[in-house]
C-alpha cells in the first residue's frame, strides 16, 4: 500500500500542530471580537478551579446613623438579592481538513489565520448576542422601535442612570451600527463630538461620544420584533456579568480555562481528514437592572 507523499504533511503531524499552534490564534480572534463582553464584568476567574455557579449578593442602600459619644453603633441590616450567574451555555465550531490540503495548511499563514479568525469570530458572536439580548430586560426605557433616536431620548436616559446613582462616568452607549450612521449622525451633537479632537475613535467599536459618554457600535445588536427596531442600550458595566468555565484540557494537554475557547484536533480515518472543534462554556446575567437603559429606535 502506497504510503503518504513525502512533501505531505502527516495527519498525525497536523492533529498536533493546530491545537499547539491555532489554540492561542483562535483565543485571540476570539478576544479581539468581544466588543460588549470586553466591557461588562467578567466573572471567569472565579471558575478557574471548575464550577459554573457564580453569586452576586446585590445590597440595598444602607444610611448612615449619627453616632454620639460613648454610645453603640446602631446596625443596619440591609435586605440581600442574590443573583445567580449560571455557566451553562456550551457551543462549537467544527471543521475538517482533508490530506491533500495538510501541507498548505502547515506552510501558509494566510490559510492559519483565515481559519483560526473565522473560528474565533463564530463563539465570540455567540457571546456578544447573549449579552446585546439582555438589554430588552432592562426596566427602564426610552424611544420606540418605530421612530428614530432623538437628543431628548439620550438626555433621558443618562438622567435615568443617574437618578439610580450609577456612575455616569463608566457608562458606554451600545447602537446598531446602521442606527448609528443613518440616525445617530444626524444629531448635530453627535457629530460634532465625533469631529472633535477628543472624541477619540480608537479602540474597539468605539464611533465617538454624546455627552461625554462613548458610543460604541455593534452589528449583534438584537431587533425589538423579527425585523422591527433595535434594542439598542446605555449601560454601566455592572449591568450584565458574564463568565466562561474550563472544559478541560485540548487533545494536546493545553489548558484554555483562562482563555475561554478550548480547540482540538483528532484524525478521522474514515475521511481522511483532521477533525477540528473549538468550543465554549459560558453563561450571561442581567446583574443589576437600574445600571441599563433600554433605547429602542426604529431598525435603520
Amino acid at each position: 500500500m502506497a504510503g503518504y507523499p513525502t512533501d505531505t504533511f502527516t495527519a498525525a503531524d497536523l492533529a498536533s500542530f493546530i491545537p499547539a499552534i491555532w489554540g492561542q490564534k483562535v483565543n485571540d480572534f476570539f478576544k479581539s471580537k468581544l466588543v460588549m463582553a470586553s466591557f461588562f464584568v467578567n466573572r471567569s476567574d472565579e471558575l478557574s478551579d471548575g464550577g459554573n455557579i457564580v453569586y452576586t449578593p446585590n445590597f440595598t442602600e444602607m444610611d448612615a446613623s449619627a453616632k454620639s459619644a460613648a454610645t453603640a453603633v446602631t446596625l443596619v441590616s440591609p435586605t440581600e438579592n442574590k443573583v445567580t450567574l449560571t455557566v451553562d451555555q456550551w457551543y462549537e465550531v467544527s471543521f475538517s481538513i482533508e490530506d491533500k490540503e495538510a501541507a498548505q495548511v502547515k506552510k501558509s499563514y494566510y490559510v492559519q489565520e483565515t481559519y483560526a479568525k473565522n473560528a474565533g469570530y463564530s463563539v465570540a458572536k455567540k457571546l456578544e448576542v447573549a449579552i446585546a439580548t439582555l438589554f430588552s430586560g432592562f426596566s427602564n426605557v426610552v424611544g420606540t422601535s418605530t421612530t428614530t433616536v432623538v437628543d431628548s431620548d439620550i438626555r433621558k436616559a443618562i438622567g435615568l442612570l443617574e437618578a439610580a446613582n450609577v456612575d455616569i462616568s463608566e457608562a458606554k452607549f451600545f447602537f446598531d451600527s446602521k442606527v448609528a450612521w443613518n440616525q445617530l449622525m444626524g444629531l448635530d451633537r453627535f457629530v460634532l463630538n465625533v469631529n472633535a479632537p477628543e472624541a477619540s475613535t480608537i479602540g474597539k467599536g468605539l464611533m465617538g461620544k454624546l455627552y461625554n459618554i462613548p458610543v460604541v457600535v455593534s452589528n449583534n445588536i438584537q431587533y425589538v420584533s423579527s425585523t422591527t427596531g433595535r434594542n439598542n442600550a446605555l449601560a454601566h458595566p455592572d449591568a450584565i456579568h458574564w463568565a466562561t468555565s474550563p472544559l478541560g484540557l485540548n487533545s494536546k494537554g493545553g489548558m484554555v480555562g483562562s482563555e475561554g475557547i478550548r480547540v482540538q484536533s483528532n484524525y478521522v480515518p474514515q475521511y481522511l481528514a483532521t477533525l477540528t472543534t473549538a468550543d465554549i462554556l459560558y453563561g450571561v446575567i442581567e446583574n443589576r437592572d437600574a445600571a441599563g437603559v433600554l433605547i429602542r429606535t426604529s431598525a435603520s
